[in-house]
Order: structure tokens, then sequence, then C-alpha cells
């Protein structure tokens, strides 16, 4: 018998499985090994053996309560024992047994740290992002499109109700969106007068998502005229999120919103830039000239008007 399980043992190990499916297969390979523990204990009962199938009945009786919390553990995550004795061994042990389907449902998504380059802390622009309708409604659909095609987990973590009412505080927020994480592609576009955020899955589909209104202390179309910018990061964050209640978790929808980075530098002189700009202020010297002498013509002219009444 202990033959067979370690057969079957070897032949699981040569594929390639998470850790809560391969746990449910060694529950039920385990619980069903258990009962031929008990088989032994009959046939040592059976021959006069008292105290060697006493041995073997406590055994079995040890080996059946593990079974019974993986059972537990690996089919019904939800649901705990009061007869659990693990958190006591944790404790007398000074040891924490890590969560292993919380590990594979909480795996950060790719893309987090995505950026269009590195630049200094110094280059950013405090920048101010506000959202349309329209736009609220496409970054909506690139969320859903991101989590479709396994970019986004929009998960709480993967932790259940019960174990976020656990470690709740009094007003704290759980996002689905645990960490905000990077749009997979971004640009910044300048759009009638108005400097625009887009993004999505990648260029080909990349939608109108949110307007820069402010860059530092300019609007934003101003300070593209001024600077040249760079959409150094965009983030994906906060969305419907879960919060403590009295007895239970309670959810709310919020729209989903977008943290931008703007890194800027100072536009280089051309001479062909520099030459317009003598051309513009001798002009506006002139114009103010042929001003000021109409205006000394009126004047006389009213003067002399004066003198003849």
């Amino acid at each position: 018998m202990f033959s067979l399980l370690g057969m079957i043992n070897s032949y699981i190990g040569y594929f390639n499985m998470n850790a809560t499916l391969k746990g449910r297969i060694y529950t039920i390979v385990g619980g069903i090994g258990n009962f031929y523990l008990l088989y032994v204990a009959y046939r040592f009962f059976a021959n006069g053996f008292i105290g060697r199938g006493s041995l073997f009945i406590l055994v079995f009786l040890i080996l059946l309560y593990f079974t019974y919390l993986n059972v537990l553990y690996f089919f019904t995550p939800d649901k705990t024992s009061k007869f659990d004795i693990s958190p006591k061994i944790e404790k007398l042990l000074g040891i924490k047994i890590p969560d292993t389907t919380a590990q594979e449902k909480s795996q950060v998504a790719p893309g987090f740290v995505q950026t269009n380059g590195i630049f200094d802390q110094n280059e950013f622009l405090p920048s101010t992002l506000k959202f349309s309708t329209k736009q609220r409604e496409n970054l909506k659909a690139v969320v859903a499109q991101l989590e479709k095609i396994g970019y986004l987990k929009l998960d709480f973590a993967g932790k259940n109700d019960q174990e976020l009412f656990k470690s709740s505080k009094t007003g704290e927020r759980f996002y689905a969106l645990a960490t905000p994480v990077a749009l997979p592609y971004y640009e910044l576009r300048e759009k009638k007068g108005k400097l625009l955020v887009y993004g999505g899955v990648n260029q080909i589909e990349a939608v109108e998502l949110g307007e820069v209104t402010q860059v530092g202390l300019l609007r934003g179309y101003e300070a593209l005229k001024r600077y040249q910018l760079s959409l150094a990061t965009v983030l994906l964050a906060k969305g419907p999120y879960k919060f403590a209640g009295r007895s239970t978790m309670m959810q709310k929808d919020e729209p989903y919103e977008l943290q931008i980075q703007i890194a800027y530098r100072e536009r280089e002189a051309h001479p062909d830039f520099e030459a317009r700009l003598k051309d513009e202020f001798r002009q506006k010297e002139q114009d103010f000239e042929a001003r000021e002498k109409q205006l000394e013509k009126e004047h006389l002219s009213r003067r002399a008007k004066n003198r003849n009444n």
C-alpha cells in the first residue's frame, strides 16, 4: 500500500500544477490510504494483538483529523474549524505557515513598474487630471479588457471576506485592485488645445482616458508650449472596494482612476525661433511708436481747434 502511495506521489511530480490542486490530490490519496491503517488494525485485533491494533487505531484517528483539516483548507477555504490546532502550533513554535492559496491569487500583475524611461525626481512636475463621462467609460472598458487577458487581478489580493474582516481596521478600504498597476501602453497627445492622456492594451487600441488640466503652475496646453513634456508613468488605481460593516464586509463601487507622473525639460532655443521672437518684438516696438505719434497728432489737433474757438 505504501509503495502504491509513493508511486502516485512520484507521478504527480511529473506534472506542473499549483499548490492548491496538488494539495487536493494529496488529501484525497492520503485519506484513502489512511483507511489501510484501519484494515491493519482490524487484522491485529482479529489475531489477538490488542496493543498493536490500538496503536494503529490511534494513528488512524490522528491522520483522519489532519485529513479533515486539509479538506476544509483545500476544498472549502471560506470555512474554518474550532478544532484546528494549527494556530496554536504556529504560536508555540514561533513560525508562520505561508498561505499558498493567497500567494497564488495575489501574484503581482505584469508591468507594475513600467515607465517611459528613467527620469530624475527633479524633472517631475505636479499635474492635475480630470475625467469626462466618456473618458471614464473608456477607462472602465480598458480595465475589463486587461482583466480578461490576465493582466489585472481584481480579487482583493486573493483574500475572502472572512480574511478581510479579521484584518480590517476602522475606515480601512480593501480595493479589488490591491496594488496600482501600470497600463501596458500610454502616451500624451495634444488635440484641439487640450492635453490628453491616451492608453490601453496597445498603441493600436489606445483610447482617450483623461485630460491634463494643469502642469505645475501652468494650464496643460500652455505647459506643452513652454516645456518638452513626457508622460513618465501612468498607474491604474482605486475602483471598487470593500470595508468592514458591523458583522460582515460591505462593497462599494467607485470609478477607477489614473495616477500619472509628467516629466519636463526646458525647450531648446532654435535659431529660427529666436529670429521670430526678435521680429515680433521689433514689430511691437514699431506699432507702439506709431500709436504714440497718432495720439500726439490727435492731441495737437484738439488744441488747435480749442484756440480757434
